[in-house]
């Protein structure tokens, strides 16, 4: 785990929870009781299940990785009640009846397998890769190819992913204690909120120890689509509703111009005050993937990587009150440099709508963020 500190120096006293040395090594028991099941299975298709020795064992050998696939998926979830209790004053934040679901009550992951689509394959990997150094700082300085580092990271490729899922919770409830309504302290009910159907194409995740510290480095590209994303605030069913969502790369050509070629050959000219021109609209153009983190970077342009991490752990300088009495405190950083593009066909605000809406060529490169409960 990092440690955690404004400027990520080494003075935090945190316990190890985990250890990537020890997943390592877990991994590889695990893919060694796979291998050996699977090899006498491969056996009893031609012969009686025999034992393999050592010398067998050494014969056998295929491609690194394993490969995986889920399929016909179906799962209802609800929750009566999710609640987070402040520590000190007894205040909370509580999100009632959540459910997950698709469309209806079921979400579904790779349900058509077999009949419609081959979604659903996803290999896994450990490897040791060359890649660009770190951003340590952001002085400028040009690195040359002897900077170069090899990083041991996981991968988890997903190139073709169907799903239909949505979340809704039924109210948002918040209670402050500080906070009297009506002469005495009371829940507020803040409305309900609802996220479907998401639909995730294609994803890929890749995780590694850092280069200094502890907890872990990681990259996550996807492409997604969002139908709706409602938050109703009143009793009177009033809304602010935004949808169709896309986060993905970009809308533009691979140049950056705003002309790019779609499905069919059509040369199409991007405006973003014009949903029907964008790509995921035009022909089912595909517009890449939103990118958080930065594990390889680019040796050859000389771009330094940039990867996402997640740490927990307590540190005397996030110590945002010195007279409550507490020196340290326990929180979760994030650390999230990210980019692509989000653009939304529609925003509907109390009945009026206010159109489409753009953010292209998103470029954190620095963010980060502090949880302290």
């Amino acid at each position: 785990m990092i440690p955690i500190s404004p400027n990520n120096s080494n003075d935090m006293n945190m316990p190890k929870k985990l250890s990537l040395a020890r997943f390592f090594c877990c991994c590889c028991f695990i893919c060694a009781a796979m291998v050996i099941p699977l090899v006498a299975v491969i056996a009893s298709a031609y012969a009686e299940l025999t034992p393999l020795e050592n010398t067998d064992l050494e014969e056998v050998w295929a491609s690194a990785g394993i490969m995986f696939t889920p399929k016909n998926i179906q799962i209802f979830h609800h929750i009566d009640s999710i609640r987070y209790s402040a520590p000190l004053d007894a205040g909370y934040i509580e999100f009632q009846d959540f459910e997950m679901g698709g469309d209806g009550d079921v979400a579904k992951f790779n349900y058509d397998f077999g009949s419609v689509t081959k979604s659903g394959i996803m290999t896994f990997d450990v490897a040791e890769i060359e890649v660009a150094p770190p951003v340590y700082d952001w002085s400028g300085y040009a690195f040359g190819t002897s900077d170069t580092i090899h990083r041991g990271m996981t991968l988890l490729n997903v190139p073709d992913w169907d799903q239909e899922l949505s979340y809704s919770i039924g109210n948002i409830s918040l209670f402050d204690p500080n906070y009297p309504t009506a002469g005495t302290a009371a829940p507020v009910d803040l409305g309900s909120f609802y996220i479907g159907l998401i639909d995730m194409p294609r994803f890929y995740y890749y995780t590694s120890v850092p280069i200094n510290g502890t907890g872990f480095d990681f990259q996550y590209n996807f492409q997604m689509t969002i139908d709706k994303i409602a938050y109703g605030y009143n009793d009177n069913c009033d809304k602010l509703e935004i949808g169709p969502t896309y986060i993905g790369g970009s809308f533009k050509n691979d140049s950056g111009g705003d002309d790019y070629v779609d499905a069919s050959g059509n040369t199409v000219t991007d405006n973003p005050a014009d949903p029907s021109s964008w790509k995921p609209n035009n022909n089912s153009t595909d517009f890449g993937e939103f990118q958080i983190g930065d594990l390889f970077g680019d040796i050859v342009a000389g771009t330094y990587s940039n990867p996402a991490s997640i740490n927990a752990g307590e540190s005397a300088c996030l110590d945002i009150d010195p007279t409550d009495g507490v020196d340290v405190l326990g929180a979760l950083q994030l650390t999230l440099p990210m980019e692509g593009s989000i653009r939304f066909e529609n925003a509907s605000f109390y009945g009026t709508d206010f159109g489409p809406g753009a953010i292209d060529g998103i470029q954190v490169h620095r963010l980060n963020l502090f949880l302290i409960p």
